[in-house]
């Protein structure tokens, strides 16, 4: 962590407000990711690259097939 970060939760601590994360780590190819895309079927967080159920061999991929029907 830099120094940025250790005074933005600082503040924010003093302030009483939430501190959100930036970013997240892709589950399937470990990239650190700003602004990552959430799958709503299995939880996990992805890289545009395996953003998709079917990119990501989501557990839940019936559930996605499922949807439009």
């Amino acid at each position: 962590m830099g120094l940025r970060d250790t005074i933005r939760r600082i503040v924010s601590r003093l302030l009483g407000k939430k501190e959100y994360m930036v970013y997240e780590t892709c589950a399937v190819c470990g990239e650190r990711v700003y602004l990552p895309f959430h799958c709503e079927y299995c939880g996990k967080y992805y890289c545009d690259r395996h953003r998709l159920p079917f990119d990501h061999d989501c557990r839940n991929i019936g559930q996605w097939k499922n949807k439009g029907r």
